[in-house]
C-alpha cells in the first residue's frame, strides 16, 4: 500500500490563452502520475474579454468563448484524472474580475447566482470543489493562488512565507522556484508553480517574460505530517519527471 498521497498543482492556464502543447504535457503527465489529489489554483480563466485594460479590437473575443474554453479544459483534466481523483479551484484574481466588473458596472446583478464563478464554470458537473476564499490549509501546507509578486523567480516564494509564516504553494507570478527556510520553530518550504499560457501575451510584446511553463507536485504522508514538494518544469514542449519524459 502506497503510503503518500499523490497531488497534482496547476496554475495560470489563462484560458483561451492557454498553451495547448503544455497543457497536453500536463494530460499525459497526470495519467501516468495518478494523483488522488489535484488543485487548480486560479486564473484557469484569463476574463480578457471583461478586463479594464487596453484590448486589441481584433483579437477580442466573446465572454461566453473563454468561459467555454475553460469548460473544455476542466472537462480534459477530469477525464485524465478519472472520477475518484478529489478537485479543488482555488480562485485566481482573473476569475475575481468577473465580480470587480459586476461592482464597478452592474450592481444589480451581482448577486445573481448564474454569475458565481462556480456555476459558470460547470464545477459542480465536473465534481471540483471551488475555494472562493482563493486559499486553503491542507495537511499544515497552505495552498493559495497568491498576491505577492517580486522580480525573480523565488523571491515570491519567500516574500509568501514571510507573509503567511508557513509551508505552502502558489501561483500568480507565473514562475518556478522553490525557497526553504529552517529557523527554531522547524523546516518550510514555499513553491511557486510556474503556468500553462501561452508566453508572446500581448501585453508583454517586445519583452521576453520571466516566465516558466510547468506545474507542481506533492507527496503527503498518509500517517504523518510530513510532505514533499516538486517541481515539473515544461521546456520546448516537453518535460522530464523520475525518468520518463512527457511530450504534447
Amino acid at each position: 500500500m502506497n503510503n503518500y498521497e499523490q497531488v497534482v498543482f496547476i496554475s495560470d492556464i489563462h484560458a483561451p490563452f492557454h498553451d495547448e502543447d503544455a497543457l497536453e504535457v500536463l494530460y499525459s503527465f497526470i495519467q501516468w502520475f495518478k494523483p488522488q489529489t489535484i488543485f487548480i489554483m486560479g486564473d484557469l480563466l484569463d476574463a480578457y474579454a471583461i478586463s479594464r485594460f487596453t484590448k486589441d479590437p481584433n483579437g477580442a473575443l466573446h465572454f461566453q468563448e473563454e468561459v467555454d474554453e475553460a469548460i473544455s479544459i476542466l472537462s480534459h483534466i477530469r477525464k485524465v484524472a478519472g472520477k475518484k481523483t478529489k478537485i479543488y479551484f482555488i480562485r485566481g484574481n482573473h476569475e475575481q474580475r468577473m465580480q470587480k466588473y459586476l461592482w464597478n458596472n452592474a450592481k444589480e446583478l451581482a448577486g445573481l447566482h448564474v454569475l458565481d464563478v462556480g456555476q459558470l464554470l460547470e464545477l459542480k458537473r465536473f465534481n471540483i470543489e471551488y475555494i472562493e476564499q482563493g486559499m486553503m490549509m491542507y495537511k499544515g501546507v497552505m495552498i493559495k493562488h497568491g498576491n505577492v509578486v517580486k522580480k525573480y523567480a523565488g523571491y515570491s516564494a519567500k516574500g509568501e512565507f514571510e507573509k503567511n509564516g508557513c509551508s505552502g504553494v502558489s501561483a500568480h507570478t507565473h514562475r518556478q522556484a522553490i525557497y526553504m527556510q529552517t529557523n527554531t520553530a522547524g523546516d518550510y518550504k514555499w513553491m511557486e508553480c510556474g503556468c500553462l499560457c501561452k508566453l508572446d501575451q500581448e501585453y508583454m510584446e517586445g519583452q521576453t517574460p520571466n516566465w516558466q511553463q510547468g506545474f507542481g507536485v506533492g507527496y503527503f504522508s498518509n500517517d504523518s505530517n510530513r510532505y514533499q514538494l516538486d517541481l515539473v518544469s515544461i521546456i520546448d514542449g516537453k518535460a522530464i519527471y523520475n525518468c520518463k519524459e512527457f511530450t504534447n
